[in-house]
C-alpha cells in the first residue's frame, strides 16, 4: 500500500558491520566520473562558481558523493532570480545562438513565464531518453501515437512527439481538443498509444462508444498526480476496456523536454534515467540523505544538459528511492511522486505532508480531498492533537476505516477524523496549527 515506509536495506562494509544504504546512487567509479564531468561543465558559469567557492571546492575535488553533497542545494527561486537578472535566457547558456528552442513555463517566483532554453544537443538527448522510455512499454515504429498534450506552457507535448518520432512511430499531435474528435481520430487511424493528462484520458474514454477504442494497446499519462492515487490507474484501464498497459511518467519543466523517470510495461514504479540526472532523496528539514525506502524530497543534478543545467535542485517533490535488478534501470521510484514538501508540519514528532494525504484521499470513495483540513493543537500538559476534517458524504464513509488508512500514510494516528457534507476549505487553511 502506498504511503507505508519500506523495509530498510543493509549491506556489509569492510569491517563486516552493517550500515544503512543512503537514498542516492551506489558510489561507483562511473558515478564519480559523471559527477566530476558535471562539475567541470558547471564551473564555467559564474552562477555555479560562486556555489563551489562557498563550499571551498573546485571540480577536481569531487572525489566522492559526500564531497559533491557539500555543494549548496538550489531552488526554483534561485533559477527564477537568474532569469530575472539576466534576461531573456538567463546566464546558464554557454552560447545563446545555439539555443534552437525556448519553452516558456510558469514559475511562481516570476511575473512572466520562465524560459527553458534548449540546444540541438539537449533536444537530441531528451528525444533519446523519451524514446527509451516508450520502448520500455512496447512502442515500436509500427505504432500510431496520439498526442493530446499541449506544446505550451509545459513541455509534455514536445516529450511525446520527440519520443514517437525518434522511434519512427506515426505521431498525431491533436492537443487537448474536443473529446469526440479525439475518439474519432483514435478509431479512424487505429491509434495504438494514447498520451496525455490522466484526467483527459478518462474524458476521452468515457466519451467513446463501444468498439471505438479497440485499437488502443497502451495509455501514457503524465503532468498530474496519477499512480500515487489509489485506484486511479485501474480506473483509466477499465475505461479503455481493461486490456491495456497504463503507465505514469515524471518530468520537470526546468529539465526541458526529457523525462526523468518512467514506468515500464511492468507498471511497477518509475525507473530513473541516471545518465541524465543524479538523484538524492533528502530530509526536507535537514537536507541530509534519508535511507533507501524512506520518503523524502527529491534533489536532482543534470548530467547531460547543455543549456540551463542545474546543480542539486530541490524539487519539492516527495518520493522514495529504491534499487532493483531489472533490465529497465537499477534505480526506481517505487511509488512515483506522491506529494510535495510544501506546508509540511511536524506533528507528534513525525513529518506530515498535507498533499500526500490529499492524494491518498483522492482514491477514497465519497470524500472530497480538495476540502481537507488538518487542525493541530497542543493542550496544556499534553502531546500534539491532530483532528482531520474532510468534505464528503458522512453516510458513505466508515470513519474508523478512513482513519486507519490515514494513519498508514502519515505514520501517526489522528485523534479524530470527521467527514462533513458541504465542508469547504479556503486557500491557506489546509493546515490550522494552534500550537
Amino acid at each position: 500500500m502506498r504511503g507505508v515506509t519500506h523495509p530498510k536495506l543493509f549491506f556489509p562494509n569492510r569491517n563486516h558491520t552493517y550500515r544503512m544504504v543512503r537514498a542516492t546512487l551506489d558510489e561507483t567509479e562511473e558515478v564519480i566520473d559523471r559527477l566530476q564531468s558535471a562539475a567541470e561543465y558547471l564551473w564555467q558559469f559564474d552562477f555555479y562558481q560562486e556555489r563551489f567557492e562557498e563550499a571551498g571546492l573546485e571540480p577536481e575535488d569531487i572525489d566522492s558523493i559526500e564531497t559533491f553533497r557539500q555543494l549548496p542545494a538550489m531552488t526554483p527561486e534561485d533559477l527564477a532570480n537568474d532569469y530575472t537578472e539576466n534576461p531573456p535566457l538567463g546566464s546558464l547558456v554557454p552560447d545563446e545562438w545555439d539555443v534552437i528552442r525556448t519553452n516558456l513555463t510558469p514559475n511562481p517566483y516570476m511575473d512572466t513565464r520562465m524560459p527553458v532554453p534548449q540546444t540541438t544537443k539537449d533536444i537530441e538527448i531528451n528525444n533519446e531518453v523519451n524514446a527509451k522510455a516508450y520502448r520500455n512499454i512496447g512502442v515500436t515504429s509500427d505504432d500510431i501515437v496520439l498526442n493530446t498534450a499541449n506544446f505550451t506552457p509545459y513541455p509534455f507535448g514536445w516529450a511525446i512527439g520527440g519520443a514517437a518520432e525518434e522511434i519512427g512511430a506515426r505521431h498525431i499531435p491533436t492537443g487537448p481538443g474536443d473529446t469526440e474528435e479525439q475518439v474519432e481520430v483514435i478509431a479512424n487511424h487505429e491509434v495504438t498509444t494514447v498520451c496525455g493528462f490522466p484526467s483527459f484520458m478518462l474524458k476521452i474514454a468515457n466519451t467513446a462508444d463501444e468498439g471505438q477504442l479497440d485499437s488502443v494497446e497502451r495509455v501514457i499519462c503524465s503532468g498530474e498526480p496519477f499512480t500515487a492515487i489509489d485506484g486511479y490507474r485501474e480506473q483509466v484501464r477499465g475505461a479503455f476496456g481493461g486490456d491495456v498497459t497504463v503507465v505514469d511518467g515524471y518530468g520537470l519543466s526546468e529539465f526541458g523536454t526529457g523525462h526523468i523517470a518512467f514506468e515500464s510495461h511492468e507498471e511497477d514504479g518509475m525507473h530513473l534515467f541516471t545518465k541524465k540526472v543524479f538523484p538524492e532523496v533528502v530530509d526536507p528539514e535537514t537536507g541530509e540523505l534519508v535511507e533507501r525506502g524512506e520518503k523524502g524530497e527529491l534533489v536532482l543534478t543534470t548530467l547531460q544538459e547543455e543549456a540551463a543545467p542545474v546543480l542539486r535542485l530541490r524539487t519539492g517533490d516527495l518520493t522514495i528511492l529504491d534499487k532493483r535488478e531489472t533490465e529497465h534501470g537499477e534505480y526506481v521510484l517505487p511509488e512515483g511522486v506522491f506529494g510535495r514538501t510544501d506546508n509540511m508540519r511536524k506533528i507528534k514528532g513525525v513529518k506530515v505532508y498535507p498533499l500526500e494525504l490529499q492524494m491518498h484521499l483522492a482514491g477514497v470513495p465519497n470524500v472530497d480531498p480538495e476540502n481537507m483540513q488538518l487542525h493541530v493543537s497542543r493542550p496544556e500538559g499534553q502531546t500534539d492533537r491532530l483532528e482531520i476534517t474532510v468534505g464528503g458524504d458522512p453516510d458513505g464513509v466508515d470513519t474508523d476505516e478512513l482513519g486507519d488508512g490515514i494513519a498508514e500514510v502519515i505514520n501517526i494516528s489522528p485523534d479524530t477524523v470527521e467527514v462533513k457534507e458541504g465542508f469547504e476549505v479556503t486557500e491557506g487553511e489546509v493546515v490550522v496549527d494552534e500550537r
